[in-house]
This record gives C-alpha cells, sequence and structure tokens, in this order.
C-alpha cells in the first residue's frame, strides 16, 4: 500500500500535494545550471590552504522524523544517503509517523522530540518559540555564512512576527517558475483510448465540446464500455482547470478582493458539465463512490472503459502496464487545453518543511544537515544521484539521467529522489520532469502557459481553531456532500437548484466573514512582499 500511494503521490504532484513543487531555477532560461561536484563547505568540511576539501569531521547522528505514514523509503540506506553522509559528516536515523496523530500527540505531551522533524500539515504547530528553534538562531549560533534565504522564500515562510521556523520545499515565484522554462509541474489530464480514436476516424478533440461528441460516438459504438471514468476527487480538478476555475482556497476575485473557490462566478458551468456527463451516460453513478485511484484505473486496463481523467502522465504509467497485461490497445494522452480559457490557479507557498525542535540532542548537526539538503550540491545528489555517474547535465540545462528516475523501486534501491523532497526549493524535482518529445512533458508545457501564480494566498490560512478555520472546516465538508446532489441531478434545472442551494448554505456558514477575513489577511501579507 505505502508503495502505490507514494506512486499516486508522485503523479499528482507532491504534493499537489502538493501543489506544486516549485521553486527557482538557478540556472533560467536556457542555460546549464552550475556543475553539483563536491563542495569543501559541505557542513563537516575542513579546507586545505588553497581551499581544497581535506577531511569531513564526524558530526554524530541525528533523528529524522518523517511525519508521512504513506513515505517509501524507511531508512537512511543506500548509495545516495551513504554519500551525503559522507560529505557532511552526519548519520541519519529515520523514524517514520506510524500515524496522521503521532506528532501532534509529541507536541500536546511535551515529549522529547528528534533532532528534525520534517511535516506538511503540522507547521502552525511547530512554529511556535516553545517548541522549535528559528533557522535564524541556528545560522547565527553556527555561523551558517552559506546558507542563503532569498527575501521571498523568507516573506512567505515567516511567521506574522517575523520568525523563520522552516522553508517549505518546492517553492517557485511567477518570475523564477517563468524564467525556468523547463522547470515543470505534475498536473491533471485526459487520456483516451488510440484503437477506438482510429476505429472512430480520429474525431476532433480540442475543445469540451468535442469531447461529449465523442463520448456519445462510444457510447453508440461501444455500449460496453464506460465513455469516461474519473479518479476520486480528479472531477474537480482537470474538469475545473479546463473550465478556468479554482479548485480550492481563495483566489483573487479583482482589487485584492479575496473570494472562496466556490464563488468563483464559472463554477455553475463546471458543475453543469458533470452533471452532463452523468445525465447523458457518459459516466456512471459509481464513480462517485469510488475512494481509491485504482479503481478507475482498473477499468482501463481491464478493458472497460473509453477515457481516463486523472493525471498528465496517464499513458506513460498505464501503457506499460497493458502492454505487460498482453492488452492489444494503448492509451493516448491528449495535449491540448479543451477550455477556452483554461488555467491553473498556483498558489501555494510550498510543501513540508524541516524543523529543530527545542528538544534536539544534536541540533548541530541538524542544523547543518539542514544547510546542506538546501544548498545546490545537497538538492541535486539527493534528488538525482551522482553527477558523471547517475546523470549529466544536458546543454539546455536539465538532467540526463543513466537510470529510469520514475522508477520508485529503483529510488528505494539507491536512496534516491524522496529524500531530495526534504529541501527542493524546486529546480531539482521539476526540471527532472522535462523529457524531451514525451507527452507527459507536452501536458505540463500546456499547463504551465495558463497557470497563474500568487503565492500571497498561500499565507492566508485561518489558524487552528480559530472561527475562521471552523467556518472554512464547516462550507469544506458541507460542499463535499451536496456537490454530488449537482453531480447526479436528473436534469440541468435539478443541478441548477442543487448549486443555489449549496451556495445559500455557505452563506449561513459564514463564507462572507470568511472572504472578509481573507482579503484583510491577503492585503497584509501583500505589503509585507513590496
Amino acid at each position: 500500500m505505502k508503495k502505490n500511494t507514494g506512486k499516486a503521490l508522485k503523479s499528482l504532484g507532491l504534493l499537489a500535494l502538493i501543489g506544486s513543487l516549485l521553486t527557482a531555477c538557478s540556472s533560467g532560461g536556457n542555460n546549464a545550471p552550475a556543475s553539483s561536484g563536491a563542495s569543501p563547505s559541505a557542513p563537516g568540511a575542513t579546507q586545505t590552504e588553497d581551499g581544497g576539501a581535506e577531511t569531513v569531521k564526524d558530526l554524530g547522528e541525528i533523528t529524522l522524523f518523517v511525519d508521512h505514514p504513506w513515505w517509501p523509503m524507511t531508512e537512511w540506506k543506500g548509495k545516495i544517503p551513504d554519500e551525503i553522509s559522507k560529505r557532511t559528516g552526519i548519520k541519519v536515523n529515520v523514524q517514520i509517523a506510524a500515524d496522521a496523530q503521532q506528532l501532534p500527540l509529541m507536541i500536546a505531551s511535551g515529549a522529547q522530540m528528534p533532532d528534525i522533524v520534517y511535516t506538511y500539515n503540522n507547521h502552525q504547530s511547530m512554529s511556535n518559540p516553545d517548541i522549535s528553534y528559528t533557522w535564524d538562531e541556528l545560522i547565527e549560533e553556527y555561523q551558517l555564512k552559506d546558507f542563503e534565504i532569498s527575501p521571498i522564500a523568507r516573506a512567505v515562510n515567516a511567521t506574522k512576527d517575523g520568525s523563520l521556523y522552516t522553508i517549505r520545499n518546492g517553492f517557485m515565484t511567477a518570475d523564477e517558475l517563468a524564467e525556468c522554462d523547463k522547470c515543470l509541474n505534475p498536473g491533471q489530464g485526459l487520456s483516451v483510448r488510440a484503437d477506438i480514436m482510429d476505429a472512430l476516424g480520429n474525431p476532433k478533440l480540442e475543445t469540451l465540446d468535442d469531447y461529449l461528441n465523442i463520448l456519445g460516438q462510444v457510447k453508440e459504438k461501444y455500449p460496453d464500455l464506460i465513455p469516461a471514468v474519473i479518479t476520486p476527487g480528479e472531477a474537480g480538478s482537470y474538469l475545473r482547470i479546463q473550465h478556468g476555475v479554482p479548485r480550492f482556497g481563495f483566489y483573487n476575485s479583482g482589487d485584492d478582493q479575496a473570494k472562496y473557490y466556490i464563488n468563483h462566478p464559472d463554477q455553475e458551468a463546471f458543475y453543469l458539465y458533470v452533471n452532463k456527463l452523468y445525465r447523458d451516460g457518459y459516466i456512471v453513478a459509481e464513480n462517485f463512490t469510488w475512494q481509491e485511484r485504482t479503481e478507475a484505473e482498473n477499468q482501463i486496463l481491464n478493458g472497460k472503459a473509453f477515457s481516463l481523467i486523472n493525471a498528465s502522465g496517464d499513458s506513460e504509467t498505464l501503457n506499460p502496464r497493458l502492454e505487460s497485461d498482453g492488452k492489444q490497445f494503448r492509451m493516448t494522452q491528449i495535449i491540448k487545453n479543451l477550455g477556452s480559457n483554461a488555467k491553473v490557479y498556483s498558489n501555494g507557498i510550498g510543501w513540508s518543511g524541516m524543523y529543530v525542535p527545542k528538544t534536539a540532542k544534536n541540533k548541530e548537526a541538524a542544523s547543518k544537515f539542514i544547510q546542506y539538503m538546501y544548498s545546490i550540491e545537497g538538492q541535486r545528489l539527493a534528488s538525482w544521484g551522482i553527477e558523471g555517474e547517475d546523470w549529466t547535465m544536458h546543454a539546455e540545462g536539465y538532467p540526463v539521467f543513466n537510470f529510469d528516475s520514475k522508477d520508485q523501486d529503483k529510488q528505494v534501491q539507491m536512496g534516491v529522489v524522496w529524500w531530495g523532497i526534504l529541501a527542493d526549493k524546486g529546480e531539482t524535482s521539476s526540471l527532472q520532469r522535462y523529457v524531451p518529445d514525451s507527452a507527459s512533458t507536452a501536458v505540463m508545457q500546456e499547463l504551465k502557459k495558463v497557470t497563474i501564480v500568487d503565492s500571497i494566498f498561500g499565507k492566508v490560512v485561518p489558524a487552528a481553531d480559530s472561527d475562521e478555520q471552523v467556518i472554512q472546516a464547516n462550507i469544506d465538508n458541507m460542499i463535499k456532500n451536496e456537490e454530488m446532489k449537482i453531480y447526479l441531478a436528473k436534469s440541468e434545472e435539478d443541478a441548477k437548484v442543487a448549486l443555489k442551494a449549496m451556495l445559500d448554505k455557505t452563506k449561513d456558514i459564514g463564507i462572507d466573514r470568511l472572504e472578509e477575513w481573507a482579503t484583510k489577511e491577503y492585503n497584509e501579507a501583500k505589503s509585507l512582499m513590496k
């Protein structure tokens, strides 16, 4: 199960997780990034008079707590972790969270905590002077002079009092993303059976209406096939993107007014489109009861469905499995955005981050481990492997691998990629996704063209147990229940009535108050970025 979940996460984005794992591309444009050869400034290194690396001081062992129960790598083992320890003089003992409650219980009980805590959803709890050291404290105490933190990364990660407890991985500004043309994010996508498209005469598939027309032909000529299957949760992802509406959170509706995603005026068009898919028999009601992505994928793998609404790299994932299963058909990834006003709203400030708790037994090694992992050398070593042995840099500025960097079994064997995510500033993960002439790269490039980055909204997060957090949680829970009535309405008119009823309930819960608060927070955060 861990293996499957990890692959699912990688295909969606880390953390879609992730949102997205984005950050600065240090090379910019097509220029090749600088070499990542061994650096004499590694944490435990001493230097000769001419600046060459001489020895690496043994800094002892640290315990790294990974607050992700599904994490596929449970040991600091393999040639890449060994190489990191060799270059830093730091041994790492890994602890994977047993469940989502383990870290909150440690925090609440005041228990002894590991040397480093890596978490994605306990940022508010860990960003506390009673719980964690600020990075500035650690940088000053251990004179980490080459530990550079960009002003923007500091601004989006700091707490309201200006304290910096971590930098979340995978963050890029809009300018950085634009400058790095080969930095790509995984996203949502549509794939269709190539054999059936051929049999239908390869009809035009350039718009959402074209897709409906093709599904109608499939239903008529192949009555035993489900025309479309949707991975759980993806109805609100790919199809929302194609309709140009946000999938979650807040967006700028104009004049720096923050609105919750459900209030975007084009949400109705999205809901009515999904409802039409259901009413016309192109998707089945059972689709909305599926809990695992495999339930949708299996309809394709078993030859029971024509198209899959899921991720940007589905054809590359499914076709090898179809071949090994002896199936005579393959999937084709649809490259072009089908929506006339497609948009990807990218509002994140990163995903997970590393913290050094006040109870850390070896805070010097913990601090220098974080310093090294955030260096260019550390990021590339942990994510890509050893330069010249596992990868080389193409003249156009992207890595060319000597191993299958997407093979999770190989990743675990080498101890590569996943440990790189600990401190990824975006260059490593996003450049790794660039594979010339691949379908997934082409789709990600199309999605990038319609991406709107507004990272300030990553700061608009209600405090735990605040009135705003309760309102937001209640709205989200209500939408999960009520939108089923829209999807499965028996007529378009019934769908509109159900949508209005849902929106009315958001007002009853307090969406106006939530948006008023979000607007204030957004503008305060924006003022700090100037």
